[in-house]
């Protein structure tokens, strides 16, 4: 297989595959976002502006944390902090700022942000599985040397036949958006559906970084496992949480149903 990190030239205009797809993701997961939200009674401009927010912000945030996780290369050559052409973005890093950005964005908008959380998680699984295309063209995001038939040149400059785990981590988000998808009318609370996400993103990624070329952080745990085993554990909690505390209000008002009617009879 051939990378094509650039797929176009139009003059001196180079149109780089990471850049196209990353801004395909966006497209596409705002479209999808905002035709969900009209049928959830949220004007679909809010979710134009919310995507625009996220889009700068998720950018910068991811692309902090990714210079953060190879600061030892970037110390010594921070004029390419500033160059995206050739990839380089911490999911988790986009994550942390583009749902901070999304809370704010909520509340100065008077949204609820947990039931934005709801729509928006199958779109992001969405928008992963397109952007992670670009990756392969660009030949980042590789995995490891492998003599397995599914193994491909997925490394930009080198013929070796490596785990193609851009591929991999397509086609998991694509599976994890058709899941989210169907379970759109979950019925729990709101957010509950942004919980699931977090839960079964991490778990797929963390799957995905056995066979990735990617920072060890100790042993043979990356800091991807580490960071996905820490959202697993804060979103699984906060699940059970919030069940139980509508469970106690559920428990509560009933019990009070059930006296007014004692006192009525």
């Amino acid at each position: 297989m051939n990378m094509r990190p650039i797929l176009w030239q139009m003059g001196p205009l180079n149109i780089h595959a990471y850049g196209f797809f990353l801004a395909l993701a966006f497209l596409v997961a705002t479209y999808f976002t905002a035709r969900t939200a009209a049928q959830h009674g949220i004007d679909p401009d809010h979710v134009v502006d919310l995507s625009l927010l996220a889009c700068i912000s998720s950018l910068v945030g991811a692309r902090l944390g990714f210079v953060l996780l190879e600061f030892p290369y970037y110390r010594l050559h921070p004029a390419e902090i500033i160059r995206l052409s050739e990839g380089g973005l911490s999911f988790h890093g986009g994550l942390i700022v583009g749902v901070a950005a999304g809370i704010w964005f909520c509340r100065h908008r008077r949204i609820s942000p947990w039931k934005m959380a709801d729509l928006v998680a199958p779109a992001i699984a969405l928008g992963t599985a397109i952007a992670r295309i670009g990756c392969l063209l660009n030949g980042c995001c590789y995995g490891y040397v492998t003599d397995l038939p599914i193994g491909l040149p997925a490394a930009l400059g080198d013929p070796s036949y490596r785990h193609p785990t851009q591929i991999y981590a397509s086609v998991l988000n694509l599976v994890l958006f058709i899941y989210l998808y169907r379970r759109r009318n979950h019925g729990r609370f709101d957010g509950y559906l942004g919980f699931v996400y977090l839960i079964l993103y991490s778990l797929l990624r963390s799957f995905v970084e056995i066979f990735r070329e990617s920072q060890l952080l100790f042993g043979p745990i990356k800091v991807a496992q580490a960071f996905s085993f820490l959202v697993i554990i804060g979103a699984g909690l906060a699940i059970y949480l919030i069940e139980q505390h509508t469970r106690s209000i559920g428990d509560t008002t009933g019990s009070r149903v059930a006296k007014t009617g004692e006192k009525q009879s």
